[in-house]
């Protein structure tokens, strides 16, 4: 009986520690879902809205960065199974532009698919918190052959 009424003192601070562990491990990984290079092409595009710069623009444009509107990404967002409607209207809300005819469904070798999508750069974190997106890479890259 002893050894019982041990452990049940003990629940409630497992319960606790997993409940610590568990969000702290959401929110690493909604941070490491977005690739340095679309992290990095977002802090350019917030530097050069700051504060202009020739050679950042040149920067960017070397990059293959779209310098149409400053203010918006173009992403990648790979996932495991194609966007339902309400997942489609909860990325809109956010200001997201999908490109839903451009979904590369999963194959054998790549377990994730992926679609297009213009997103607003203030909105990189709220995307990946999403638990239905597996990653975000940027889709503005200089395309040259080997």
């Amino acid at each position: 009986m002893n050894t019982w009424r041990s452990a049940s003192k003990l629940l409630p601070l497992l319960i606790c520690l997993v409940l610590v562990v568990t969000s702290c491990g959401i929110m690493a990984t909604s941070k490491e879902k977005a690739t340095s290079l679309l992290r990095s092409q977002i802090e350019l595009r917030q530097e050069q809205i700051a504060e202009p710069t020739p050679e950042r623009a040149e920067q960017m444009k070397a990059m293959g960065m779209n310098m149409d509107n400053l203010n918006i990404q173009r992403i990648f967002i790979y996932l495991s199974e194609p966007l339902t409607p309400p997942q489609i209207e909860e990325l809109e809300v956010l200001g997201l532009s999908l490109y839903l005819d451009s979904w590369i469904p999963p194959v054998a070798s790549h377990p994730e698919g992926f679609i297009i999508a213009d997103m607003p750069i203030d909105k990189l974190e709220e995307v990946a918190s999403k638990d239905y997106i597996v990653s975000l890479d940027s889709a503005e890259r200089l395309a040259q052959p080997l």
